[in-house]
């Protein structure tokens, strides 16, 4: 039995080169989803004082592009588990990139810039983690925590990154030349990652092949793991609640601190470090998750997130700017590693690909939700200060729908864990002996 265990365990390290689908994941999120969030923040403010358009335009059409982000997140996990992660993940990512350079000819035409919003985030799916993580969890059976959270840094690298080359670019050229440098490179990095480097492992695309020539899909559907697992529900709930905090209230970093008399430079930090905030948040999250029980490092770190956020919305000191912003980033960053990794513990292993893609769709709706509400509150009120009790109410909502995950069903070998503890009970028994 010792045997194998161990085989079963450990037969992804004979493959030596499958860090390089972390690194390359990580370089295709570096200018992956993330990227939106920020040009919308740095470019956003000269975009509408040259077309005379209210900040909300710039708020409306990131709503949109979030929304679209979680369709075609949906989309693209049912794709992937029925095809695999590079045939539909390489159009996709040439939508996203070509939307974003296409924003650098955009007129003065409101239309015209929210179904440039569409466009972009119809593509985005694909530089989202869902595909990327599908492959790391496929390779990664020892070590999955670790190989998902430098994955995931890229997302972080990319808000430490892009603000100051967007800032960089804007400086040199305007936000016309910004839009077209970065949408240019967000068109051929994550588009030829796909095309040239990712797979999944031979008996993956086995198991998926004899599937369709059984005409069926490998894995339960969405809804059978819905009605199936409770852990889907709370999941899928606590997920929503803290993006519609972190990513929501990232989405107005720049702007809610320059309106309190702090300079464009300074907020365009704060803004970066809550994103180096994230990276590490990754990191340390994913060293975790190899040790310890997901739900409660979650709900540790979802804590912290909530400090964060009455920090940033209440307090007008830079120092504690700084503070809640590295606060908040812990949460941002740690909500992608737990996803993925509790997908793959909680879930089938060929239904991974829709379940994660249904997270991250409830994942991108929670942002939208959190940019809208605090698009709102702002208007109502001219200021921040009335959305941080909600936006506390919902992280405490996504503490306790952690706390009441359970168990893990599977096992990191991918096996259930009643029918992995009856084997293992079997094969001891003193009559098998």
């Amino acid at each position: 039995m010792s045997a194998v265990g161990t085989t079963g365990l450990q037969a992804p390290t004979r493959h030596l080169n499958r860090w390089w689908y972390v690194i390359t994941g990580f370089v295709t999120l570096l200018f992956g989803t993330s990227t939106v969030n920020v040009l919308f923040n740095v470019l956003g403010k000269p975009m509408t004082e040259e077309f005379g358009w209210d900040r909300s335009v710039i708020a409306n059409g990131l709503s949109i592009e979030t929304v679209m982000v979680g369709v075609s997140i949906v989309i693209l996990g049912f794709l992937i588990d029925r095809y695999g992660p590079r045939m539909p993940s390489v159009p996709m990512a040439l939508a996203f990139g070509i939307g974003l350079m296409l924003m650098s000819a955009l007129p003065n035409n409101e239309m015209l810039f929210f179904a440039l919003c569409i466009v972009i985030g119809a593509g985005a799916g694909a530089v989202n983690p869902v595909a990327h993580s599908t492959v790391v969890s496929a390779w990664f059976q020892d070590r999955r925590g670790m190989a998902l959270g430098v994955l995931m840094a890229g997302l972080g690298a990319c808000g430490v990154l892009m603000p100051y080359l967007a800032n960089w670019v804007l400086g040199m050229g305007g936000w016309r030349l910004a839009f077209l440098v970065i949408g240019a490179v967000c068109t051929v990095i994550p588009a030829s990652v796909y095309a040239f480097v990712t797979r999944m492992p031979a008996e993956h695309d086995a198991e998926r092949a004899a599937a369709r020539l059984q005409g069926r899909m490998a894995g339960e559907s969405l809804l059978t793991v819905a009605r199936k697992y409770r852990q889907f529900w709370l999941l899928s709930v606590a997920i929503f609640v803290v993006s519609s905090a972190t990513f929501g209230l990232m989405s107005q970093v720049v702007p809610m601190t320059t309106d309190k008399g702090i300079s464009q430079g300074a907020a365009v930090s704060i803004l970066s470090v809550l994103s180096l905030a994230s990276i590490s948040a990754r990191l340390l999250v994913g060293y975790l998750l190899d040790r310890f029980y997901a739900p409660v490092i979650g709900s540790i770190i979802f804590a912290l997130c909530a400090v964060g956020v009455f920090l940033m919305i209440t307090s007008s000191e830079i120092g504690l700017l700084f503070v809640g912003s590295a606060l908040i980033g812990l949460g941002l960053g740690s909500e992608g590693d737990l996803a993925a990794y509790m997908v793959s513990r909680y879930f089938p292993k060929h239904s991974y690909g829709r379940v994660l893609g249904f997270i991250y769709f409830l994942y991108a709706q929670g942002a939208a939700f959190g940019i809208f509400l605090l698009g709102q509150v702002y208007g109502a009120t001219g200021s921040y200060r009335a959305g941080a009790l909600p936006i506390i109410v919902l992280v405490g909502i996504g503490i306790a729908c952690l706390l009441m995950m359970g168990s893990y069903r599977f096992t990191l070998d991918h096996k259930e864990v009643d029918a992995a503890d009856e084997a293992q009970e079997t094969m001891t028994s003193p009559v098998s002996n």
